[in-house]
């Protein structure tokens, strides 16, 4: 991931530190090898990091499924205690109570956990997001240089 930023960051160097060409606004010369290069090495780097979003993903998954694996078999044992325990006396309301509290608590602890997993996959795809974005717009800006560079070389 951060070998991403340290690309665009030599990228981006490599245009702001480019030769300006004279009476040209805004053209720079950018060596073009170098430049296709760092672009290569992106490429390259890219699908380590898709694959990197991919399993958190898969581990969200399973991490979802196994609390709710849990939760369905906490609830089987609680339902599997009250079940036992009916009787019309103080003991069997009292097990009726807690087998209740149980079972919310097992709900909740399952919400607790798929919402945990889903904010823990929502922060690593907002931050892939981010930097494929970055990526995409270095490497925009570096086709649209060099489309620039190849036109006003035409001129000449």
């Amino acid at each position: 991931m951060m070998e991403i930023f340290r690309i665009v960051d030599e990228l981006e160097l490599m245009i702001k530190d480019s030769k300006k060409i004279p009476f040209i606004s805004g053209k720079v010369l950018v060596e073009s090898n170098r430049f296709l290069d760092r672009l290569d090495r992106l490429r390259a780097i890219l699908p380590e990091d898709l694959e990197t979003a991919r399993l958190v993903l898969a581990e969200k998954e399973r991490i979802v499924n196994e609390a709710c694996v849990e939760a369905e078999e906490y609830m089987e044992t609680t339902k599997d205690t009250v079940a036992r325990l009916v009787d019309e006396n103080e003991i069997t309301r009292n097990a009726m109570r807690m087998a209740e509290e149980i079972i919310a608590k097992a709900e909740q602890v399952a919400g607790d956990i798929r919402r945990d997993a889903d904010e823990y996959a929502d922060g690593i795809l907002t931050h892939m997001e981010i930097v494929l974005k970055k990526g995409l717009e270095a490497i925009g800006q570096g086709k649209d240089s060099m489309k620039q560079e190849n036109n006003s070389n035409r001129e000449y």
